[in-house]
């Protein structure tokens, strides 16, 4: 079979991954929180929860290289990993209630192990991925894939919450159980279409393998190492109050399972489904100036929060949330792929991805205790976590703008000419062309 053939079958297998997997990712990623506090976590523990879990995923990835040249492959690496991950989902949930005493510190660690090795083989799964896709398709392709899957995504979420809201009343603890059930069955099925997957001819040079302090020491010279630095920096100010969206909305201000779970579903939806939208603009003006942008615009949403508990304000600030976050997701990911040569790439993503972890573990735990011991502000202390995320997402943001540069060739161009640009999105327009499944590989 032809080298194109075999790289397009490669292509549809990784979509109906990337289905499955959605599935899996919308009920643990936004679902988490909600069964520590079930289980009986407070603000504390779920700072812990999220710090031992990044930590561990930071820890794990750094190392990712590495195994994947021990195993000289990529794809042993994928799947083993993948069904580890699948196959720890369900004691996660059901381990927890044989150890009453210590439920909350067996289930973090459980929930941490199944992440750790459901996110091992992102470098690889990568790496992989960039030699599917040529340069100059990247961004439209990976929009449109973000965009289709994250519909998948958004879609796992309502109907989990949906579930949580009709359980309550019944039996919460069945809710959950099935909850993790559907989430280990996705993974097992996604795992399936990672098997047939093709993974092209690879070999790494022993002149291509750079230690980590080697990747450090040279910041003052590498594009790429500053980038990965400041991103630490910038996730560690955002992980300092994302943890506890979850706790503020269903303690704080007391909402349903059903009413988070449309606050949180927003975000998800203009996420995923504008991607195809920055994937345009990522190619036609380069990643870092839609980086510089959006991680700007990142800095202001959690000032939006102050203003008002009303659900319905809340998800329009969600709406926008997810909007600048899609643009700044996509075009740093893309930015890796165009800065790191194909058999340096899943190194670079490792440490990159450990770095980031890091920042999203360390917040998260500051986070945790600032949340405890900050003074109140109109109420609650959570909205001084917001004024301090937002100072800090600020300051980082503007550091990554003025000491990263583009890497592509790509036409220079105003801020204000990608401003008019973005204008041009027309919401409800964008929304249904976005819906329209077509894509030319």
């Amino acid at each position: 079979m032809p080298k194109s053939t075999r790289i397009r079958n490669s292509l549809r297998y990784s979509f109906w991954d990337g289905f499955f997997a959605s599935i899996q990712f919308g009920i643990v990623e936004q679902f988490a929180v909600p069964l520590a506090l079930y289980l009986g976590a407070g603000s504390t523990a779920v700072g812990l929860l999220n710090f031992i879990r990044n930590v561990l995923v930071a820890i794990i990835q750094f190392f990712s290289a590495d195994l994947t040249g021990i195993l000289h492959s990529r794809k042993k690496l994928i799947v083993s990993s993948v069904f580890l991950a699948a196959f720890l989902w369900l004691p996660t949930f059901w381990l927890p209630f044989f150890f009453q005493r210590w439920r909350v510190a067996v289930f973090i660690i459980l929930f941490a192990l199944a992440s750790a090795f459901n996110m091992l083989p992102t470098p690889a799964w990568a790496s992989l991925m960039a030699e599917y896709i040529p340069p100059g398709k990247r961004g439209r392709y990976f929009g449109w894939r973000g965009a289709v899957l994250g519909l998948v995504y958004c879609v796992s979420v309502l109907l989990a919450g949906l579930a949580l809201y009709l359980f309550k009343p019944i039996n919460l603890f069945v809710g959950f159980a099935l909850l993790l059930a559907v989430a280990a069955l996705a993974r097992f099925i996604s795992w399936y279409f990672l098997n047939l997957m093709y993974e092209p001819g690879w070999r790494v040079k022993v002149t291509d393998e750079f230690s980590f302090w080697e990747f450090i020491r040279r910041i003052r010279v590498s594009n790429f190492a500053r980038f990965s630095v400041l991103s630490a920096l910038f996730v560690l100010s955002v992980a300092l109050v994302s943890p506890f969206f979850a706790v503020y909305l269903l303690k704080e201000l007391g909402f349903d399972y059903f009413t988070f779970t449309v606050i949180i579903s927003a975000a998800v939806l203009t996420t995923h489904v504008t991607m195809r939208y920055w994937g345009r603009l990522a190619d036609q003006y380069g990643n870092m100036k839609i980086i510089r942008l959006t991680s700007c615009l990142v800095a202001v949403i959690p000032l939006c929060w102050i203003f008002s508990g009303e659900p319905l304000y809340l998800v329009i600030v969600q709406l926008l949330a997810g909007f600048v976050w899609a643009g700044f997701n996509l075009s740093s990911t893309n930015f890796i792929y165009d800065v790191a040569t194909a058999n340096k790439r899943e190194r670079c993503i490792a440490y990159y991805n450990f770095l980031t972890g890091l920042g999203l573990g360390v917040g998260a735990l500051l986070g945790g205790f600032l949340y405890r011991h900050l003074p109140l502000l109109w109420g609650s202390s959570f909205y001084n976590l917001l004024l301090l995320s937002a100072s800090l997402r600020l300051f980082f943001a503007l550091a990554i703008s003025l000491l990263t540069k583009e890497v592509k060739n790509i036409k220079t161009v105003r801020v204000r000419a990608l401003l008019y640009d973005m204008s041009g999105l027309r919401a409800l327009g964008l929304l249904t062309r976005e819906l329209i499944f077509r894509q030319k590989m």
